[in-house]
């Protein structure tokens, strides 16, 4: 049947938000879209067989009939780097039978839309003029619907236009163009949809860091519309990663390691006398003194010695069984996890040193504690919260700290000669959770790298320092073809708790060459 393929088309009356107004532009050898109801015209002296596009249509917004289809605007709040806009948006089908999408924006009001909704009806209107000018501009441009090859250069052009959006620093700019240039000497400039997962994931163990680049400018490609998601090569990309090292973990690793001794003893002890007043205080953090030191002297994680019952420990041949369950907090809720810690390596058998066994077996027979029950326990008998126990931790070294500057400063006084920390005062505790970590103060996960790095002194063989962490990694060839024996896994605990044995009290948080300094110091006397 003949049709009529006007020079001037409109859409059909029925749209909504102000779409009834005509689009005009000269559509031959242009896109057509299929969503516009052709009229036929006065007379123009012009017509052929046009071709119009049925079938499925991919927004559920649309609606086709044969012949034509109508449009019905979609419209969606977005927000754009913190403003929030409303976006009205529609697909259209060209005459190669590629699937399009146009989109227009406005600005959000402020004022909810319950109490002014004629505002925000205005803003979606401004939305949907903002597509009718997009479309116009589409069609006026002289596509003629194959879309254009985009090639990488393009696309790193495209990535350095959203980071000048951003207003990124000096720093950060050297940091991409060091990385998108060894990109380029790696690839060939061609089509951004050409290259291939096995070609990038080759930069990629090359430059590590070149990871971050590609996924950025795939991920504007994406959005722009360049390639679709599912041809996306960096999704299946191997992007190599390095264990992340705290600057505090290599600046006071040391010092963590002195002051644990000394901080032990003060958790050892059920009541704490004020080394300034002689005053004796209940030490309410010395129920925890089993728990944290398990953590340093084994290395165990949070988790993993929440998860301990009774029955997991061999008080006869001082072994403990490490992961048969441990605790985690979901949404703000201790959950017990049976299926295994946080590798496949968690689930071990590690050895107690003489000084963890002995407090564990005497902590057992003060609660006459059961082989199902928790080791460590609340008032009630129920686990501990994760998230508990890290609070406490600060709330432990806060206290310990404060008494440690008291002592300094009542020997001082008591011997005449000058504080070992000057500038160490006491803290309240918001001044100690606005401070950064330091000698006196980290995490109590790092509680896991003082038994590590007690280990790392001593040389001790990493195979063995894996078994005993539960680490998965194996970081060489030798790590894959090496066995350690309990011995082995017994010596190391053992130097572990060697290392963090209680001294003198006058010496407990004094570094070997802290004392050396005080001996060598002239006397006052």
């Amino acid at each position: 049947m003949n049709e009529w393929l006007p020079n001037r088309y409109e859409l059909k009356k029925e749209s909504t938000y102000g779409l009834s107004h005509d689009f005009e532009g000269d559509i031959r050898n242009r896109e057509i879209p299929t969503f516009l109801s052709l009229t036929k015209p006065r007379n123009r002296g012009f017509s052929f067989y046009p071709t119009l596009y049925h079938g499925s249509m991919k927004d559920t917004s649309l609606t086709a009939s044969r012949g034509h289809a109508t449009l019905a605007p979609s419209i969606t709040v977005v927000n754009t780097h913190g403003t929030k806009k409303y976006r009205a948006y529609t697909c259209y089908r060209t005459a190669s039978g590629d699937w399009r999408q146009v989109t227009g924006s406005a600005p959000m009001p402020d004022v909810p839309e319950e109490e002014n909704p004629a505002v925000h009806e205005l803003a979606k209107s401004m939305a949907v003029d903002a597509m009718k000018k997009n479309l116009r501009r589409k069609l006026a441009t002289g596509k003629t619907g194959t879309p254009r090859t985009h090639r990488l250069s393009d696309a790193i052009a495209l990535f350095w236009e959203d980071k000048k959006k951003r207003n990124i620093n000096d720093n950060t700019r050297y940091t991409y163009e060091q990385q998108i240039a060894s990109v380029g000497k790696k690839l060939p400039d061609k089509s951004i949809g050409s290259y291939s997962t096995a070609e990038l994931q080759a930069v990629v163990d090359a430059i590590p860091e070149s990871a971050k680049v590609l996924k950025g400018i795939y991920y504007l490609a994406v959005r722009e519309g360049w390639i679709q998601a599912t041809d996306d090569p960096t999704r299946y990309l191997h992007i190599p990663t390095a264990p992340k090292v705290r600057k505090a973990q290599t600046k006071h690793t040391e010092d963590w390691i002195s002051n644990a001794p000394g901080l032990l003893l003060w958790l050892a002890e059920p009541t704490v006398t004020d080394p300034i007043t002689g005053e004796k205080q209940t030490n309410r953090f010395h129920r925890f003194y089993a728990l944290y030191l398990m953590e340093m002297g084994m290395g165990l994680r949070r988790e993993e010695v929440l998860g301990l019952q009774w029955r997991d420990i061999d008080f006869d041949h001082r072994r403990v069984s490490v992961a048969e369950r441990t605790i985690i907090e979901v949404k703000g809720k201790a959950i017990i996890k049976t299926s295994g810690g946080k590798t496949e390596s968690a689930s071990r058998l590690l050895p107690m040193s003489s000084t963890i066994a002995d407090v564990l077996k005497a902590k057992r027979d003060n609660e006459r504690g059961k082989p199902t029950d928790w080791v460590f326990h609340t008032g009630r008998g129920t686990h501990f919260k994760p998230s508990y126990l890290t609070s406490i931790w600060q709330e432990l070294l806060l206290a310990y700290h404060n008494w440690a500057v008291r002592d300094d400063t009542a020997r001082s006084k008591k011997t005449g000669k000058p504080r070992q920390w000057p500038n160490e005062k006491e803290m309240t505790k918001k001044q100690w959770s606005g401070a950064w970590y330091g000698p006196w103060r980290w995490r109590q996960h790092d509680n896991r790298h003082v038994a590590e790095s007690i280990m790392e002194m001593h040389s001790v063989d990493w195979a063995v320092r894996k078994d005993i962490l539960g680490h998965k990694k194996e970081a060489d060839v030798t790590a894959r073809y090496t066995h350690t024996t309990e011995k082995k896994r017994r010596e190391a605990i053992e130097l572990i708790d060697s290392e963090l044995a209680p001294k003198e009290p006058e010496e407990s948080y004094l570094t070997a060459g802290q004392l050396q300094a005080i001996e060598e110091e002239p006397d006052y006397n």
